[in-house]
């Protein structure tokens, strides 16, 4: 059985909006004639990823459909034994928090916990820094928290999730998610930054992995009428460094913020 959240690179959980981003993001990337220069059988291979692309958002975004695809699914998970997780209820309402926590489910349980602690070592890093923002915590979906700082001119907006092991699918989904943040919260009076923090523990495929934050950061692949400054950190915790992907803030305190975080991995 295909899975369709794998397929548009997304949490079980993920609501409306955010399939109908994550399909035309990778839409964008995948269809055939938006890669003129493709070979025969890139095109080819670009044809396929369209229709698996096509197929799971015909049934996601679809209400009653999607519904049906969920119980398929946890009726193979109880017959299989494995781990599916349960979509949240339309309409229930959870506090920032519990909805973070349900929507990040851990893949490997120890790891995940060490991963979230230092998540949240960077989170109270920033919101101690009372000279040059004034931080206010916002839910981003998801993203285990987020915070956001607004001031006349401009927006700032950081949100973080971690992953034991990052490999060309949690890059994804964190792109994804990463896209539908900055949809929502772009200001368009304000200048917005965005800055989305994630740390690991073992990466896989680092090329792919590379490929998928740049295409993110990239312009060309922006919904359209949105250009703004996107930067990712990467902390990798077993290694005990800091990877950047993306040029630097025009905004010198913004930069300067970003640059200290790195010393948290450091003393942690």
């Amino acid at each position: 059985m295909d899975d369709y959240y794998a397929i548009l690179g997304l949490d079980h959980e993920a609501s409306p909006e955010s399939v109908k981003l994550a399909y035309r993001r990778l839409a964008r990337e995948n269809h055939p004639d938006h890669n003129t220069n493709s070979t025969e059988a890139e095109k080819k291979a670009l044809s396929v990823r369209m229709s698996e692309l096509n197929g799971a958002y015909a049934v996601l975004s679809d209400a009653t459909r999607r519904r049906e695809y969920d119980d398929q699914l946890r009726i193979l998970s109880t017959l299989t034994g494995s781990t599916v997780h349960r979509p949240a209820k339309p309409g229930k309402k959870t506090s920032p928090k519990s909805a973070a926590s349900h929507r990040v489910q851990p893949s490997h349980d120890a790891e995940l916990t060490l991963l979230r602690e230092f998540s949240k070592q960077l989170r109270t890093q920033l919101q101690s820094d009372r000279k040059d923002f004034s931080w206010e915590e916002v839910a981003l979906e998801g993203f285990e928290w987020g915070l956001q700082c607004v001031s006349w001119s401009s927006h700032f907006c950081v949100g973080a999730r971690a992953f034991p092991v990052l490999d060309p699918a949690a890059a994804k989904k964190f792109a994804n998610y990463s896209e539908v943040v900055i949809t929502r919260f772009n200001r368009s009076i304000r200048k917005s930054h965005f800055l989305f923090l994630l740390p690991f523990q073992q990466m896989i495929q680092s090329e792919s992995v590379s490929a998928e934050f740049n295409r993110l950061i990239s312009s060309e692949n922006r919904e359209p009428k949105v250009d703004v400054p996107i930067g990712v950190v990467l902390f990798d915790s077993k290694r005990g460094r800091t990877l950047r992907v993306g040029g630097k803030s025009h905004e010198k305190r913004f930069e300067e913020l970003v640059l200290h975080l790195g010393s948290v991995l450091v003393n942690s």
